[in-house]
């Protein structure tokens, strides 16, 4: 008999029957539980059922090509018969592994080749190099619009000999995207008489209690400011803790503010700060009633400077709405946040394109007070010119 199947309570003791009857050169084709017969014929406890044959060229040619090893490497160092079986199977693993491997990077080539036929339909006459640009700042989610205006100004400005130069297209593409994106600086006080009040608003899960923090630290700690933080986020007990321990931590005076009342007589007892930071609760720009109570609060009392927050990892619709729903409060500054964990950077140019509002700050991590730096144009433009292996070096270095 070529094949027989052996059953038994335990899998060591189905390989125990093989390993005596077969020797340690059995190979097996086939493992399974099976339910055994109890009383009446049925209903007994499951058992173990391999199917085995003496050795390798015992097999049925067919069989000879599908050795399955179900679930029998655990008992490996237990039994011989297990041992040669992985010897046999594991060259044939590994065989299918690269199989599988080397028909993924086909299937990659080939999509790649169909998006670049896509890409160079839009703009068949373009020169290699600056079609390799349009194709990067495509896939870096910047609208065929905007890309398409990009390159034909850069084809205009500059000679045939220079587009033929990779770093020159490239130089002067980043030059041209550096002169698209609007940038406010840096938060500025001391200019005026009383402290300067800003607010971070913005969709929830942003991120905006931990940007408050780095911007309080960077203040205390590394202007020498005097600084006060006011919460407005009475919505979310974790975010006061959160903002509370940063406080405590930094050693800048917290308020937390219930009411609108509340947060004008919290703006009067800091009135000697330099700067007073205000986190509020995260308002879905779909939500009209919380928006409403937002304006309320700063009806108040208005903020000098009011940013929004925004996150580097939501879609292009995303970020748009929420641009366009919190406009109502007169916005003209944008932080944007997770940069570290963004992959499209062209959804941020895009937005900033369509909106009145202007960059202000980037953030890059977690960490506190570090991970954040003044948004500028020359970053946005690197970013968005980085091949897709380059824009996992977001470090935020060159």
């Amino acid at each position: 008999m070529k094949l027989k199947t052996f059953r038994a309570k335990t899998m060591a003791e189905a390989l125990s029957r093989v390993k005596k009857e077969f020797g340690r050169d059995a190979v097996i084709l086939n493992t399974r539980t099976v339910a055994s017969r109890g009383v009446l014929g049925f209903g007994g406890p499951p058992c173990v059922e391999i199917t085995a044959a003496r050795d390798h060229a015992a097999l049925p040619p067919p069989a000879r090509r599908t050795i399955v090893v179900g679930g029998l490497q655990e008992t490996d160092k237990a039994d011989g018969a297990a041992e040669h079986v992985s010897r046999v199977d594991r060259p044939r693993r590994r065989t299918a592994s690269n199989t599988v491997v080397a028909e993924l990077r086909e299937l990659r080539v080939v999509v790649s080749e169909l998006a670049r036929e896509s890409h160079r339909a839009h703009m068949p006459d373009l020169p290699e190099s600056l079609f390799d640009s349009y194709r990067c700042l495509v896939q870096n989610d910047v609208a065929e619009e905007i890309a398409r205006d990009l390159v034909v100004r850069v084809r205009r400005a500059l000679s045939p000999a220079e587009l033929n130069s990779p770093d020159m297209v490239r130089k002067k593409l980043a030059s041209l995207v550096e002169k698209m994106v609007p940038t406010s600086g840096p938060i500025c006080c001391g200019s005026t008489d009383g402290p300067v009040v800003i607010a971070l608003i913005g969709p929830t899960g942003v991120g905006k209690t931990t940007t408050v923090a780095k911007l309080a630290a960077e203040f205390s700690l590394r202007r020498s400011k005097r600084v006060a933080l006011i919460t407005i986020d009475t919505y979310r007990i974790a975010a006061t803790e959160q903002l509370k321990t940063y406080a405590d931590i930094i050693d800048v005076p917290l308020d937390v503010a219930s009411t609108p009342e509340e947060y004008r007589d919290s703006i009067e007892r800091f009135s000697d700060r330099d700067v007073i930071l205000i986190d509020t609760a995260g308002r879905s720009q779909r939500d009209e009633s919380k928006l409403r109570e937002l304006h309320a609060v700063f009806r108040m009392v208005r903020p000098d400077e009011i940013h929004l927050v925004v996150s580097g990892t939501a879609s292009e619709s995303v970020m748009t709405q929420t641009v366009e729903r919190f406009q109502d409060f007169a916005v003209d500054r944008v932080i944007v946040t997770k940069l570290d964990e963004a992959i499209g950077f062209g959804v941020i140019l895009n937005c900033l394109n369509k909106a009145s509002a202007r960059l202000s700050y980037f953030t890059t991590g977690q960490d506190v007070p570090d991970d954040i730096e003044v948004g500028c144009g020359s970053m946005l433009a690197d970013l968005m010119l980085r091949s897709g292996a380059e824009t996992r070096l977001v470090g935020l270095s060159p």
